[in-house]
């Protein structure tokens, strides 16, 4: 079906309810780290979001992805990229927020070992605030969350790709993303469920349309029982459609994440852009969703709503990458792309052997930890994989012509001759 976004409204409708319909709210990574813990700190966390406080008011049901752990003990693990770690009076900004739920399925919930992972747990039930996604171990944090309201009864489950802090038999952390045993997981909420909400943490970040895998992980799950599929973790939008009568939202973006982001070559407009999605639901399943972009500048000191011709601008981006996803020529070309761009700077810029391992050394155990994580999380994997294909297939300079057109898009924009 083809759907746009009204592009005064941000909403598009595509059935009708019979009376009120139940109404959805999530929003993407929150992490209240620097400028955004201090003003916390200070005890303004209601400031933060006063001006999207309508917004957060306006649901049934409402859920926001929790990007660290809530701990003053930092115990920071081995692994590639930032650990990330915020003040346990961080749940003052999700009371603020009113969210019912937390998603603590990511790759950085585990940043600082799992006793930081299960305080933050206990942080957000002694503070009426449900949790999925995570657990004391992985059994506990396969669980979905089963919640009635507004004469619904809901359940959530929430899945992170293989990267880091993920949950074992005995420690705590998230829950896998395995497509195989979380379709089957899925189809057993439904059946217990008038709703089921599938939230996964994973793709590549910054990449401004989904890769052909997600693509695939992320319909298989609507048909698998799924009510609506709503992803995360990329730091972009990544476009909408609707498969089979659900809408799969590919990517929220930020909602707010303090961080400097002068080393992005496209200046970082979609990192400080993000989008909160409201979807309502009838007897048979969603009628209609609503998009509604918010940025935080400056300094990650608040979230604030975006002007009318920032909104315009928004929808016009958000609806061209949405007819993206959804063909599939497009769609490969931006992926191969992506591909191209990154296998320098990524994966073959590890240089020096990684084994053997001289686990004495810190520069040589990181060059082993990044070749696993290539191997091991799946959006890297995908990325790599593709770029050797590419590679073999002696397409590389053919490929590198839609440069352009990638660049474009990773600021923001539509290209001019797609415009």
């Amino acid at each position: 079906m083809d759907l746009k976004l009204d592009l005064d409204t941000g909403r598009c409708q595509w059935g009708e309810a019979a009376g009120r319909p139940f109404r959805l709210l999530v929003s993407g990574d929150i992490c209240p780290h620097q400028h955004t813990a201090a003003r916390v700190l200070a005890g303004d966390s209601a400031g933060i979001l006063a001006d999207i406080a309508g917004m957060l008011a306006d649901k049934d049901l409402s859920i926001v992805n929790l990007e660290a752990p809530m701990t003053e003990r930092p115990a920071p693990i081995d692994k590639i990229g930032p650990n990330l770690m915020v003040p346990t009076r961080s749940v003052e900004l999700l009371r603020a927020g009113g969210w019912d739920i937390a998603c603590c399925a990511n790759n950085h919930i585990g940043d600082h070992g799992p006793a930081a992972a299960v305080q933050t747990l206990e942080i957000l039930a002694a503070n009426g605030i449900a949790s999925v996604g995570a657990g004391r171990d992985l059994d506990s944090a396969r669980q979905p969350l089963f919640l009635s309201r507004g004469g619904r009864r809901v359940a959530v489950l929430a899945f992170a790709e293989h990267e880091f802090g993920l949950a074992t038999p005995g420690a705590a952390g998230s829950n896998p993303l395995e497509p195989c045993k979380n379709i089957s997981q899925i189809r057993d909420a439904a059946r217990q469920a008038d709703l089921m909400i599938v939230l996964i943490h994973g793709g590549n970040e910054y990449l401004p349309v989904p890769s052909p895998r997600v693509i695939d992980t992320y319909r298989a799950f609507a048909e698998a029982g799924a009510s609506a599929v709503i992803g995360g973790h990329t730091h972009c939008p990544q476009g909408f459609e609707l498969w089979h009568g659900v809408p799969i939202v590919y990517s929220l973006g930020n909602l707010l994440f303090d961080m400097d982001t002068s080393d992005l070559p496209w200046g970082g407009y979609n990192w400080w852009t993000g989008l909160s999605v409201r979807i309502d639901f009838g007897a048979r399943g969603a009628v209609g969703i609503e998009v509604i972009p918010h940025h935080f500048r400056p300094c990650g000191e608040a979230v604030l709503r975006l002007d009318d011709a920032a909104r315009a601008r928004f929808f016009r981006y958000y609806n061209h990458i949405s007819e993206v996803l959804a063909d599939p020529v497009r769609q490969q070309r931006v992926y191969d792309a992506w591909c191209v761009n990154r296998i320098d700077k990524d994966f073959f810029g590890i240089g020096r052997p990684f084994y053997p391992v001289d686990w004495l050394d810190r520069t040589s155990f990181k060059r082993l930890l990044a070749v696993r994580n290539i191997h091991t999380c799946e959006a890297h994997n995908e990325v790599i994989t593709n770029a050797l294909r590419i590679l073999a297939e002696r397409r590389e300079l053919q490929v590198r012509e839609d440069l352009p057109r990638l660049l474009t898009l990773l600021n923001g924009e539509i290209p001019e001759e797609e415009s």
